[in-house]
Protein backbone atom coordinates (compact mmCIF):
# COMPACT_ATOMS: atom_id res chain seq x y z
CA UNK A 1 0.00 0.00 0.00
CA UNK A 2 2.83 2.39 0.88
CA UNK A 3 4.45 1.70 -2.51
CA UNK A 4 1.18 2.50 -4.28
CA UNK A 5 0.87 5.82 -2.43
CA UNK A 6 4.51 6.67 -3.14
CA UNK A 7 4.15 5.84 -6.85
CA UNK A 8 0.96 7.92 -7.04
CA UNK A 9 2.68 10.88 -5.36
CA UNK A 10 5.68 10.63 -7.64
CA UNK A 11 3.42 10.48 -10.70
CA UNK A 12 1.48 13.54 -9.53
CA UNK A 13 4.69 15.47 -8.85
CA UNK A 14 6.07 14.56 -12.26
CA UNK A 15 2.90 15.81 -13.93
CA UNK A 16 2.98 19.00 -11.88
CA UNK A 17 6.59 19.73 -12.78
CA UNK A 18 5.91 18.90 -16.44
CA UNK A 19 3.03 21.36 -16.49
CA UNK A 20 5.17 24.04 -14.90
CA UNK A 21 7.85 23.56 -17.56
CA UNK A 22 5.25 24.02 -20.31
CA UNK A 23 3.83 27.10 -18.60
CA UNK A 24 7.33 28.55 -18.16
CA UNK A 25 8.09 27.99 -21.84
CA UNK A 26 4.87 29.75 -22.84
CA UNK A 27 5.57 32.65 -20.45
CA UNK A 28 9.01 33.09 -22.01
CA UNK A 29 7.55 33.18 -25.53
CA UNK A 30 4.89 35.74 -24.56
CA UNK A 31 7.34 38.00 -22.75
CA UNK A 32 10.05 37.79 -25.42
CA UNK A 33 7.53 38.44 -28.21
CA UNK A 34 6.24 41.57 -26.46
CA UNK A 35 9.78 42.81 -25.75
CA UNK A 36 10.67 42.30 -29.42
CA UNK A 37 7.59 44.38 -30.33
CA UNK A 38 8.68 47.15 -27.96
CA UNK A 39 12.21 46.98 -29.37
CA UNK A 40 10.85 47.27 -32.94
CA UNK A 41 12.77 44.07 -33.73
CA UNK A 42 10.79 42.43 -36.53
CA UNK A 43 13.06 39.39 -36.94
CA UNK A 44 12.99 38.59 -33.22
CA UNK A 45 9.22 39.03 -33.04
CA UNK A 46 8.56 36.95 -36.16
CA UNK A 47 10.35 33.89 -34.80
CA UNK A 48 7.71 33.60 -32.05
CA UNK A 49 4.79 33.43 -34.53
CA UNK A 50 3.37 30.62 -36.67
CA UNK A 51 3.50 32.96 -39.71
CA UNK A 52 0.57 31.51 -41.63
CA UNK A 53 -2.76 32.61 -43.09
CA UNK A 54 -4.60 31.66 -39.87
CA UNK A 55 -2.70 34.12 -37.68
CA UNK A 56 -4.86 36.78 -35.96
CA UNK A 57 -4.16 40.12 -34.30
CA UNK A 58 -6.72 42.24 -32.42
CA UNK A 59 -6.20 45.40 -30.33
CA UNK A 60 -8.16 48.31 -28.91
CA UNK A 61 -7.40 51.97 -29.59
CA UNK A 62 -7.48 55.03 -27.31
CA UNK A 63 -10.56 56.41 -29.14
CA UNK A 64 -12.61 53.32 -28.22
CA UNK A 65 -12.31 51.63 -31.60
CA UNK A 66 -10.43 48.42 -32.28
CA UNK A 67 -8.14 47.07 -34.95
CA UNK A 68 -7.95 43.62 -36.49
CA UNK A 69 -5.58 41.95 -38.92
CA UNK A 70 -5.82 38.43 -40.27
CA UNK A 71 -3.03 36.40 -41.88
CA UNK A 72 0.70 36.72 -41.28
CA UNK A 73 1.34 38.52 -44.57
CA UNK A 74 -0.93 41.42 -43.65
CA UNK A 75 0.12 41.42 -39.97
CA UNK A 76 3.81 41.46 -40.86
CA UNK A 77 3.33 44.34 -43.31
CA UNK A 78 1.65 46.35 -40.55
CA UNK A 79 4.39 45.52 -38.07
CA UNK A 80 7.15 46.54 -40.47
CA UNK A 81 5.39 49.86 -41.08
CA UNK A 82 4.82 50.44 -37.34
CA UNK A 83 8.46 49.63 -36.57
CA UNK A 84 9.52 52.59 -38.74
CA UNK A 85 8.11 54.88 -36.04
CA UNK A 86 10.25 56.17 -33.20
CA UNK A 87 11.16 53.42 -30.75
CA UNK A 88 10.98 54.17 -27.05
CA UNK A 89 13.19 52.46 -24.52
CA UNK A 90 10.67 50.21 -22.75
CA UNK A 91 10.71 47.08 -20.61
CA UNK A 92 7.85 44.58 -20.27
CA UNK A 93 6.73 42.80 -17.11
CA UNK A 94 4.03 40.14 -17.42
CA UNK A 95 2.20 38.53 -14.50
CA UNK A 96 -1.10 37.04 -13.34
CA UNK A 97 -0.99 34.27 -15.95
CA UNK A 98 -3.92 31.93 -16.54
CA UNK A 99 -3.39 28.85 -18.74
CA UNK A 100 -5.55 26.40 -20.65
CA UNK A 101 -3.32 23.81 -22.30
CA UNK A 102 -4.74 20.95 -24.37
CA UNK A 103 -2.16 18.87 -26.17
CA UNK A 104 -0.44 21.01 -28.79
CA UNK A 105 -2.61 24.09 -28.28
CA UNK A 106 -2.58 26.60 -25.43
CA UNK A 107 -4.54 29.68 -24.47
CA UNK A 108 -2.95 32.09 -22.02
CA UNK A 109 -4.22 35.32 -20.49
CA UNK A 110 -2.05 37.67 -18.46
CA UNK A 111 -1.46 41.23 -17.32
CA UNK A 112 1.24 43.18 -19.09
CA UNK A 113 2.95 46.29 -17.79
CA UNK A 114 5.29 48.30 -19.97
CA UNK A 115 7.64 50.70 -18.25
CA UNK A 116 9.05 53.44 -20.42
CA UNK A 117 12.37 55.21 -19.92
CA UNK A 118 10.54 58.21 -18.40
CA UNK A 119 9.18 55.91 -15.65
CA UNK A 120 5.58 55.90 -16.88
CA UNK A 121 3.89 52.53 -16.95
CA UNK A 122 1.10 51.42 -19.27
CA UNK A 123 -1.03 48.36 -18.58
CA UNK A 124 -2.93 45.88 -20.70
CA UNK A 125 -4.66 42.53 -20.51
CA UNK A 126 -3.15 40.19 -23.08
CA UNK A 127 -4.40 36.93 -24.55
CA UNK A 128 -2.40 34.56 -26.72
CA UNK A 129 -3.31 31.35 -28.48
CA UNK A 130 -0.25 29.21 -29.14
CA UNK A 131 0.53 26.04 -31.07
CA UNK A 132 3.29 23.58 -30.31
CA UNK A 133 5.26 23.28 -33.54
CA UNK A 134 8.30 21.00 -33.74
CA UNK A 135 8.69 21.18 -29.96
CA UNK A 136 8.48 25.00 -29.81
CA UNK A 137 5.50 27.14 -28.75
CA UNK A 138 4.49 29.61 -31.47
CA UNK A 139 1.85 32.35 -31.31
CA UNK A 140 -1.21 31.91 -33.52
CA UNK A 141 -3.38 34.74 -32.18
CA UNK A 142 -2.78 37.94 -30.22
CA UNK A 143 -5.43 39.97 -28.44
CA UNK A 144 -4.09 43.04 -26.66
CA UNK A 145 -6.49 45.17 -24.62
CA UNK A 146 -4.70 48.27 -23.39
CA UNK A 147 -5.90 50.40 -20.51
CA UNK A 148 -5.32 53.68 -22.33
CA UNK A 149 -5.88 55.63 -19.10
CA UNK A 150 -2.89 53.98 -17.42
CA UNK A 151 0.48 55.66 -17.60
CA UNK A 152 -0.84 59.19 -17.94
Amino acid sequence: MKKLILITLLFCCRESFGQTAVEDAIKKVCTAETQAYLDHDYDALAKYHVQNANEQLTWNSPDGSYGFESGWQKISEGLKEWFKSKKEDSKVLNDNFSFTIKGEMAFVAYNSKVQKADGKTSESRENRTLLLMNGTWKILAVQAYANHNSGK
